[in-house]
């Protein structure tokens, strides 16, 4: 299984194999927060970025344990921390507190003006999600195996900036699932208005456990994928036709007007622009989140 995110109304965490390491990332000389600093396993792949409030959560798998997480940030000098004595210190406070000291440093003959750097986050596509109380958010594992290769279906994303760099992806479920469903996210590149190259560079699946109703996050920050052009966001269903059918499940609304719907019953069969319609299955919607420079 791999490991997941619960929340709730009052934003109640539950975590399965996978260790799950939350804090905020401080100025020692001030104890202020530091928006966005990165942090990242030493020799490893997992990646993450705080927030505006430097808060952070970073999934680790268990081989990890023994090793460092290192800390950057423009402005500060770059610290690594062990994750064991993270670990620790996770059990017995409410929070980890990551400080960074601050990169003093004199310049002779050489004036430097540049203005701050702002970020903004923003939902792109059918992310009316007011009307679902449960939202779940989970990391993609690589220790899930699938052989068989389900029905794809996606949207057409389009963002009024770029560069953007990609947070993760949502999508609802209508349906009250008995089976636990196995899915694969996938991210392409478009060639005549329709699915073209895969843009992860690692297979995205999660197992959702059944009876999960609402609002599923795809958090997608490891692999550090930057969006210069319109793109492509599908899910594939990977569990037995008959289990999926019977969950009655999700497709996507065909709300706002003019989105773009592509399908495909396998990797096998040729895309399909659809309405929703056409698929006999229940329709929540799609979006991702993304992270630009003002």
């Amino acid at each position: 299984m791999p490991f997941y995110k619960k929340f709730d109304k009052n934003r109640i965490c539950i975590q399965d194999k996978n260790i799950l390491l939350k804090g905020t990332v401080l100025d020692k000389a001030t104890n202020s927060p530091i928006p966005y600093a990165s942090l990242s396993v030493v020799d490893g792949k997992t990646y993450t970025q705080a927030n505006t409030n430097g808060a952070f959560a970073l999934s680790l798998k268990p081989e990890y344990q023994n090793g460092k997480i290192r800390v950057t940030m423009l402005g500060y000098i770059t610290q690594e921390f062990s994750i064991a004595d993270l670990i620790k210190q996770n059990t017995t406070q409410k929070e980890i507190k990551l400080f960074l000291v601050p990169d003093y440093k004199s310049l002779k003959t050489v004036e430097v003006h540049a203005k701050a750097r702002k970020w903004k986050i923003k939902k792109v596509g059918y992310h009316i999600d007011e009307g679902a109380s449960m939202h779940y958010e989970f990391y993609p594992s690589d220790t899930i195996k699938v052989a068989s290769s389900g029905q794809e279906i996606g949207n057409n994303i389009h963002l009024n900036q770029y560069p953007a760099a990609l947070r993760s992806v949502s999508f609802g479920l209508a349906g009250l699932s008995g089976v636990k469903l196995l899915i694969r996210v996938r991210l392409y590149s478009l060639k005549d208005n329709l699915p073209h190259l895969d843009l992860l560079p690692e297979s995205a699946i999660i197992a959702i456990p059944p009876h999960h109703a609402g609002w599923i996050t795809v958090n997608l920050q490891e692999y550090n994928i930057k969006l210069k052009e319109d793109f492509a966001v599908v899910v594939q269903w990977l569990n037995e036709s008959k289990e999926r059918n019977n969950s009655s499940l999700m497709a996507y609304a065909s709300i706002p007007k003019g989105q773009i719907i592509y399908y495909r019953e396998s990797s096998l069969k040729p895309w399909q622009i659809v309405k929703s319609t056409l698929i006999d299955v229940n329709s929540i919607g799609m979006y991702v989140t993304v992270l630009y420079e003002k």
